[in-house]
């Protein structure tokens, strides 16, 4: 009953990004070395879901991990509607069948995505599932980010999301791909991940003035 309802909610959800998403004025700036004929791993901010979700459109056959919680049902409808492939998990068994899943996913030609502070955080906090899955996966991790001129942000929320206002501006960039090798530390790759996030993020704030 719990998921039906919030199925319903992921209905207006959809509805809602489609009719902003019309009235947005959107730059995407992609890093020069990255082949639009290869599959990646993106990687983002939870709070800038919207952002790389509008970004990512152009990717033809893309998949999205989201966790099987109410929060993950919520945003695995509109993203469906979008033509996002969904895989659900996030801990415990799931993990590994989702990451499974996704391998499987990237060796068939799709690109894969999620948050990389999700689904609960901390904010900017880099979690180890989506490192992993590009080291295992052998595809170089994309970092995402996104300004937005307007916006309203979620304040209540553990991640500060952000949700932009119609009729405003909004830049996405995405940055130079990063290759996590076999035998790599993950560990002395998440402060590498997270600043290049946190970077590409301020690039979109400098690219929005210009605009």
């Amino acid at each position: 009953m719990k998921n039906r309802k919030y199925r319903i909610y992921g209905n207006i959800l959809y509805y809602i990004l489609k009719l902003v998403s019309k009235t947005l004025r959107v730059k995407i700036i992609k890093n020069k070395k990255i082949d639009p004929n290869k599959s990646y791993v993106y990687g983002f901010w939870h709070n800038k879901l919207v952002a790389a979700t509008l970004c990512l459109q152009d990717v033809e056959k893309r998949a999205v991990l989201a966790s099987p919680s109410k929060d993950g049902e919520l945003i695995s409808v509109p993203l469906e509607k979008l033509g996002y492939k969904m895989v659900r998990g996030s801990s415990g068994k799931d993990s590994v069948k989702s990451v499974r899943t996704l391998i499987k996913l990237l060796g068939e030609g799709y690109s894969a995505g999620t948050p990389l502070d999700g689904p609960k955080g901390p904010i900017y906090e880099v979690k180890g599932g989506m490192i992993y899955l590009a080291q295992k996966s052998g595809v170089a991790l994309l970092p995402v980010g996104a300004a937005y001129e307007k916006k309203w942000i979620f304040e209540k929320a553990w991640d500060k999301f952000e949700f932009p206002k119609p009729f405003s501006k909004m830049v996405c960039i995405v940055g130079e791909p990063i290759i996590i090798p076999e035998d790599a530390n993950l560990e002395e790759y998440r402060d590498e991940i997270r600043d290049k996030v946190l970077e590409v993020d301020e690039q979109a704030k400098k690219e929005l003035k210009k605009m």
